[in-house]
């Protein structure tokens, strides 16, 4: 069982992540995409001129929040909650169902849950 400071870790690690406009830009773009972006036209779309800098934001989302596939880069599960939640996309255009990427949290493919709560005896 993972112990509470390694959870509180994470989740520190996952926000500094997302507290980049760089990086919620590519979160955006690729939420806009109808289909995986490949990185120069990721780069392009975002505008970020410089592909190393480009790379060293790209590759920090990819730990979480993107999903690094053969045709390119697409929003992950974790990735699509975030812009969902922070209102840049509408729940019902989200494609979690349609990528077969299932929640990690509750493991249904079909969720549209924003938060979740979970409440222990601890």
């Amino acid at each position: 069982m993972r112990e509470r400071s390694d959870i509180r870790e994470e989740g520190i690690d996952a926000l500094e992540t997302l507290s980049n406009e760089h990086r919620l830009a590519i979160l955006r773009t690729l939420a806009e995409a109808d289909r995986p972006l490949s990185f120069s036209e990721l780069r392009k779309a975002v505008g970020i001129d410089d592909p190393g800098q480009f790379n060293y934001h790209l590759t920090k989302l990819c730990e979480r929040f993107v999903r690094d596939e053969d045709g390119g880069y697409s929003l992950g599960h974790r990735g699509e909650r975030v812009v969902l939640a922070a209102g840049d996309i509408d729940a019902k255009a989200a494609t979690t169902a349609q990528t077969g990427d299932c929640c990690p949290v509750c493991g249904e493919d079909d969720c549209d849950r924003l938060i979740h709560l979970h409440l222990t005896s601890q």
